[in-house]
């Protein structure tokens, strides 16, 4: 009877651990998806794929070298001055990273080059996305020189 209840008690917690990796793998597999196509949105300089991916929230902050923007408007505004130029930003992948900050709340970890004219620079982009009724949107973006 004790072998049986401690067989039982092993395959509930194996079964347990099997089902929370996949759950933390299903976010980071969303979050990844969300951030290559915000990747890809700037390199295309499409403001409208850049727009539905930010955050409507009063909280959007988005701090890089030189600018601090306020507000996904105000965000909206500096991307599109950024695609009057040869904007592009190229993550290295190798270093992506998420860390799951709360069950709707991941923060992305990764070294980009970014490009604004020459020469291009090396940065850390630290990106907070949230979990929306519409999907994980970015809310708040950090870069800092490398």
């Amino acid at each position: 009877m004790r072998a049986h209840l401690r067989t039982v008690i092993v395959l509930a917690a194996v079964a347990g651990m099997a089902a929370t990796s996949q759950l933390c793998a299903a976010p980071k597999d969303e979050i990844r998806s969300t951030f290559t196509r915000f990747v890809n949105a700037q390199n295309a300089h499409d403001l409208k794929g850049i727009e539905g991916l930010l955050a409507d929230t009063p909280d959007f902050l988005w701090i890089a070298p030189g600018h601090v923007v306020r507000k996904r408007d105000a965000a909206l505004e500096r991307f599109r001055e950024l695609f009057k130029g040869t904007w592009r930003v190229d993550p290295d992948w190798t270093t992506f990273q998420v860390l799951g900050l709360d069950v709707s709340t991941m923060e992305v970890f990764v070294r980009v080059r970014t490009s604004e004219g020459a020469p291009p620079r090396d940065a850390q982009m630290n990106v907070i996305v949230v979990n929306t009724g519409r999907g994980w949107r970015v809310q708040n973006i950090f870069v800092s020189g490398a």
